[in-house]
Order: structure tokens, then sequence, then C-alpha cells
């Protein structure tokens, strides 16, 4: 007579180890992305409108006035006019430059907690003039902070 053996149903505990290993391993590489991911996020929803509407008023002034403000009243009053809780920006121009124009925007603690790990970084941006040098077709940001969010070069 022939002993009939059961048929085994399920997984191994080999098995089940090496699923819990691979997903620890995909875990371990997905978190640092997904962490980097998270800070871009929240740097795009509490910086970059500031940045986009300074930017929108200094195209205006340089429309009509072909030179960029200096540090002082007006370009003062644009950053008023935007939300900066989140960061202080600073004009690193002289008044009436036409050419190599920056600004430098250093992220700040005082009311932004959702950037802390982001405090003290800078974002630069600086102007593309089109070649009758009378408009502004863009902008280039730079500064380690958007090297390392993947926002650095021409937007």
């Amino acid at each position: 007579m022939f002993i009939r053996m059961r048929e085994s149903k399920g997984f191994t505990l080999v098995e089940l180890m090496i699923v819990v290993a691979i997903i620890g391993i995909l875990a371990a590489v997905a978190v640092p992305y997904y962490q980097k991911y998270i800070q871009k996020a929240r740097l795009t929803s509490k910086v970059i409108p500031g940045i986009h509407s300074i930017q929108t008023d200094l195209a205006t002034y340089f429309s009509f006035q072909q030179m960029f403000p200096g540090a002082g009243a007006t370009v003062n009053a644009m950053f008023t006019d935007a939300n900066t809780h989140c960061f202080t920006p600073t004009v690193t121009s002289a008044a009436g430059a036409t050419s190599n124009f920056k600004i430098t925007f250093a992220i700040v603690g005082a009311g932004c907690t959702e950037l802390s790990s982001l405090y003290n970084q800078t974002i630069t941006a600086s102007p593309i003039l089109g070649n009758n040098a009378q408009v502004i077709t863009g902008w280039t940001f730079g500064g380690t902070l958007a090297a390392n969010m993947g926002l650095a070069g021409a937007q």
C-alpha cells in the first residue's frame, strides 16, 4: 500500500523572509527619495509662488524702465506685495542695472515650520533677457537649494 502525502499549501518561512527582506530594501531606497519629494512639494507651494510674484513685478518694471530697481522703496514694495513669510528676498545688484541682476531668496524659520529642514539655504534668481535686451524671456534659478531640489537652470 502506498501512503498518500498531503500536498502542502501556502508559503514556507524562507519564502516569507525573502519577501520581507526585499520590501525592506525597497523601503530603504524609497524613503530618502520620498522625503526629498515632500521637501520639494513644500518648497513649491510655500516659496515659489512668492518668487513668481516678485518676478512678475520686476518684469513689468523692466518693460517700462529698461532697467532693474536696486535695493530701495520700489523693490521693497514688490517684496511686500508678494507672500514672503517663508523666505527673505535680497537684491544683490545696483540700481539701474540692465544685466547681471540677481535676487537671493533665503529660507527663514519665522512662521514657516514646514520648511524647517531647509532653513538658511538659498535660491538665486536671475532674469534671462531677450535678444534685444528689452524684455525678460525667463528666469534662471541657482544656489544650493535650487540644485538640491532639482530647480536649477532656466525656468
